[in-house]
C-alpha cells in the first residue's frame, strides 16, 4: 500500500497502478482506474457581496438587490449546496431575519432604517465566513470621498482611475453596466484594494455602447457616496443623424430645431451639431453649435428664397447627416 499525500480538499482523483518485475525491464499494463473524493472542508473565503438599492417605495419600503459571485478559489470548496442571508436593522440585533436560496441573488424589502445583511455559503462540511454589508438608511448623507474619476483605454484593457480625498481608505467597489440596461442584476462589480486603478479586458465590453461606471469607496463596514461617470471602449459615427424642423420661417431668418438621437442611435458621446444650409444654386454654409443646444436660428437669409437644410450630429468617431429639409423665406 501507498499513501498519496498533497491532495486537495473536495476533489476527484483517478488512480491507476502498475508493476514491474525485479527479474524484468518492462512494465506491466495499467491497471483499471478506480476513482475516489477527497474529504470536504467548510468553504475557507467569504462570498463576493454587493447591493443595489433601489428608491424608496410610496410606503416608505425600499427593494434591496443582494446579488454575490460564486467562491472561485481553487481548490475548489467542495460543492456549494446554498447560501444563508441574514439581516436586522442595525439598532436592533433581536429582530435577525434569516433567508436561504440556492441561488445567486435576491431581492430583501427593507424600511427606512439602517441594516446589516450577512451571507455564508455552506457546502456538507460547514459554512464559509460571513460577508457583510451594511444597508445606509434612506435620511443619510454619504460622505463624497472621491474626488475625481476617469476612464480610458489601451489596445487591450479598459483602465478607470480615481483620487480620494481620504488617503486611509483602502477598498473600492468598481461597478459597471450598460446605460440602458434596467436590471439591477446585470451589473458587475468588483472590490479593488490598497490601489486607486482598475482595468478589464476590453473584451468584456461592448463596442459602440455607453457604460455607467462607479467607484465606490468602503470604510469599516460602510459604503461612501459613488463617483459616477459613463464611457465608451470604442466610438464609431451616430447610426442617424438629426431631423431638422424649419417651423415657421420668416422674411431674413428661420429657427431650426431638432431632438437629441436616441441613445441606442448615437455609438459615441455626441460633441457638436452642425447645421448646412444653402439656398437654390447658392454655396453651402454651415454653423456648428455645442451637443446641448437643440435649436438654432438661421439668419441673414434672402428674402422669399427656397434653401435646403440638414443637420449632422458628431462624435469622436465622425458625423452622420439627417434626412434633408427644404423652406422657403416670406416674401415681406
Amino acid at each position: 500500500s501507498h499513501n498519496l499525500t498533497g491532495l486537495w480538499d473536495s476533489t476527484e482523483y483517478a488512480v491507476a497502478i502498475r508493476c514491474m518485475n525485479v527479474e524484468s525491464k518492462f512494465w506491466s499494463e495499467w491497471c483499471k482506474e478506480k476513482t475516489a473524493s477527497t474529504e470536504e472542508k467548510a468553504p475557507s473565503e467569504k462570498v463576493d457581496l454587493w447591493r443595489v438599492i433601489e428608491s424608496s417605495h410610496p410606503g416608505g419600503n425600499r427593494s434591496v438587490h443582494l446579488m454575490w459571485k460564486l467562491l472561485s478559489n481553487f481548490p475548489p470548496p467542495g460543492r456549494i449546496l446554498g447560501y444563508k442571508i441574514q439581516y436586522f436593522p442595525e439598532n436592533n440585533a433581536a429582530l435577525r431575519m434569516t433567508n436561504s436560496t440556492t441561488d445567486t441573488k435576491i431581492i430583501l424589502l427593507l424600511n427606512e432604517e439602517a441594516y446589516v445583511v450577512s451571507l455564508t455559503a455552506y457546502n456538507s462540511a460547514g459554512d464559509s465566513p460571513a460577508a457583510i454589508l451594511r444597508i445606509p438608511s434612506t435620511d443619510e448623507k454619504p460622505s463624497q470621498i472621491i474626488e475625481t474619476v476617469r476612464t480610458f483605454t489601451t489596445t487591450e484593457e479598459m483602465i478607470v482611475e480615481w483620487i480620494a480625498s481620504e488617503p486611509e481608505v483602502t477598498e473600492y467597489v468598481v461597478e459597471w453596466y450598460e446605460e440602458l440596461e434596467t436590471d439591477p442584476f446585470s451589473r458587475s462589480w468588483q472590490y479593488i484594494s490598497n490601489s486607486t486603478k482598475w482595468k478589464a479586458n476590453k473584451k468584456n465590453f461592448k463596442p459602440f455602447v455607453c457604460y455607467n461606471m462607479s467607484v465606490y469607496p468602503l470604510y469599516g463596514n460602510k459604503v461612501a457616496a459613488p463617483y459616477s461617470i459613463q464611457t465608451y471602449v470604442q466610438e464609431k459615427e451616430p447610426s442617424e443623424g438629426p431631423v431638422a424642423d424649419t417651423g415657421f420661417p420668416g422674411k431674413n431668418e428661420v429657427m431650426i430645431r431638432w431632438k437629441e438621437i436616441s441613445k441606442d442611435k448615437r455609438n459615441g458621446f455626441i460633441n457638436n451639431y452642425t447645421i448646412f444650409y444653402k439656398s437654390e444654386g447658392g454655396k453651402e454654409l454651415n454653423e456648428t453649435v455645442n451637443s446641448d443646444v437643440l435649436q438654432y436660428t438661421l439668419k441673414p437669409l434672402q428674402a422669399d428664397t427656397q434653401y435646403t437644410v440638414y443637420i449632422m450630429a458628431s462624435n469622436g468617431a465622425g458625423g452622420t447627416s439627417g434626412e434633408p429639409k427644404t423652406f422657403k423665406t416670406l416674401k415681406f
